[in-house]
């Protein structure tokens, strides 16, 4: 099966327009045509109803299973010259996440300049979808934040970074800002912006609300911790959040928290991560010392 007949069928199936298709590859109308052709003769099958009228084709059933599965194999393809074209060009992952491991660029970069023009980031804004993907080995190795001091997991080697007690933050028009520290009896009637589901810190949130028996807590929840801030900055809202996310801010004050939960934020690297070439593994471990020299 020719896999450049596969690419111009994936085409043919989104736009059902012969013309279009063609126009879209700079190729001729009957080149996509031809493909078709070649595609329906191997499988032995019709896979677009061609009786209608032009602007009305239409998918098969086998066009359905076919579009399906092609579309999977040339996402494999690309992911394959992907892999190879990092090899070939010893590219280095790294687990990123702007709003942590941005905090430590500047400590770790000059150390890193053997690599920096190989490295290739991995973002994403979550650290439990972090965790998940160095966990799975999809990603190497990653800065990333916790609720909790240690991994469980066999395959991960984790080196402490850093520990933040979480604080409050709001407007300096917010009466709390007069205070140094506050208890959690002291938050009950107010109003909460805090991360949502999927983020280590709204699970940080709701133990610290279970455990000093806060109930029906007043919470608007946010997937941005930007939105987070600039809600707190301009309103009444209180911020839950730990200091390394709070920066260049003079429109929030801190609030100390008495009893203040902690956020831990940690290097974890994946012992057992499958495509670990010599020069990924010369950068795991930079980064490893260059982590444990950080931490001292």
């Amino acid at each position: 099966m020719n896999l450049q007949d596969l690419v111009y069928f994936n085409q043919l199936a989104e736009t059902l327009n012969f013309t279009a298709t063609a126009e879209h590859f700079y190729v001729s109308q009957p080149s996509i045509s031809m493909a078709l052709k070649r595609l329906e003769k191997e499988l032995d099958t019709v896979l677009i109803d061609r009786k209608r009228l032009h602007k009305n084709l239409r998918l098969t059933g086998n066009g359905e299973i076919l579009l399906k599965h092609s579309t999977h194999i040339l996402q494999t393809v690309e992911q394959v010259k992907e892999e190879i074209h990092d090899l070939k060009n010893q590219i280095v992952y790294f687990g990123f996440l702007p709003t942590i491991g941005g905090h430590f660029l500047n400590q770790l970069m000059p150390h890193l300049t053997k690599f920096s023009a190989s490295m290739k980031f991995i973002e994403e804004e979550s650290s439990d979808v972090m965790l998940d993907l160095v966990c799975k080995g999809q990603v190497p190795l990653a800065i990333i934040g916790s609720d909790r001091p240690t991994f469980s997991e066999e395959n991960l080697l984790q080196i402490p970074l850093k520990t933040e007690e979480m604080a409050l933050w709001v407007s300096p028009d917010n009466p709390l800002a007069k205070k140094s520290i506050i208890t959690a009896t002291e938050l009950q009637d107010e109003l909460f912006i805090s991360l949502a589901q999927g983020y280590t810190h709204q699970r940080i949130f709701e133990e610290w609300t279970k455990n000093n028996q806060i109930e029906q807590l007043q919470t608007l929840y946010t997937k941005e911790i930007q939105t987070a801030l600039s809600i707190a900055s301009s309103t009444s809202m209180v911020a839950f959040m730990s200091p390394i996310l709070v920066k260049d801010r003079p429109r929030l004050v801190r609030v100390s928290i008495e009893n203040a939960p902690h956020f831990y934020i940690s290097l974890i690297v994946n012992k057992n991560y499958n495509n670990t070439s010599y020069f990924q593994k010369e950068f795991n471990e930079a980064m490893i010392e260059i982590v444990k020299t950080i931490n001292n």
